[in-house]
């Protein structure tokens, strides 16, 4: 697959365009933890932008843990970060908050036909060429926005999905519902972030404020995977519950 360039036709920073790059051959393996990055100025060229850009892609990135700078020696990738394992009951955010009587809103912001890449094919068991449905929803609520999500689901499985109302309902009794697509499980993973200009803009917080970021791949019965989404929860408005099984 060819390399991926700067698109300058759409209002997303390019520093932070070039960070989501590097993070994500960071995470599809193609930076080991240990690798030294491409100087400034390599990085500069190769994208057709100016250091200041490029700095600021990498200062985000030193700042999320993602690279470490040694003085005199360059900017490295971090070791990789230590995963800690939960048991949690399933239920979506949609109806968790539902239940606790809480209005819930949803404005979709992106929705599209692209290609897995590695690190997506990776979660969703596909191959990097294969096609996903991507979509990028802002969830309110009380009219508040407290969590921006990003799904990536297989194409084949709900072809039809795009043609869908999206706005202000549950994705996944949709998916359930109309396409037969039932969550049986699902590989949580969380971790604590701040948040970067693109979350501060969406969330209405300020840069540098506490998010948390969930990972989440949710499987049918018989363990395909059926989704792999991303959620920024702002970290001033809520906190994550988990609820541990017994058993030991």
């Amino acid at each position: 697959m060819a390399e991926r360039q700067l698109n300058r036709r759409v209002p997303i920073p390019l520093y932070y365009q070039l960070k989501e790059m590097i993070k994500e051959q960071i995470e599809d393996g193609s930076f080991q933890p240990g690798d030294l990055l491409p100087s400034e100025r390599e990085l500069s060229e190769r994208y057709g932008i100016s250091r200041p850009t490029v700095r600021q892609a990498i200062k985000d990135l030193v700042y999320e843990g993602f690279l470490v700078r040694e003085k005199g020696r360059g900017t490295y990738v971090s070791k990789p970060k230590i995963n800690y394992g939960f048991i949690q009951r399933f239920v979506t955010f949609y109806d968790d908050m539902a239940q606790h009587g809480l209005a819930v809103k949803t404005k979709v912001l992106r929705r599209e036909i692209r290609e897995a890449g590695k690190k997506i094919a990776r979660f969703l068991n596909l191959d990097p060429q294969d096609q996903i449905i991507f979509l990028e929803r802002l969830r309110f609520v009380e009219d508040e926005p407290v969590v921006r999500v990003q799904n990536h689901i297989p194409y084949r499985l709900c072809p039809e999905l795009l043609k869908e109302d999206l706005t202000d309902r549950s994705l996944y009794h949709l998916l359930s519902e109309k396409y037969g697509l039932k969550p049986h499980r699902a590989e949580i993973a969380l971790e604590a972030m701040v948040a970067d200009e693109i979350d501060a803009s969406f969330l209405g917080i300020e840069v540098g404020a506490p998010i948390l970021l969930m990972e989440n791949i949710t499987f049918m019965e018989g363990g395909m995977p059926m989704d792999f989404f991303q959620s920024r929860f702002r970290g001033d408005k809520g906190r994550v519950k988990v609820e541990v099984m017994g058993g030991l």
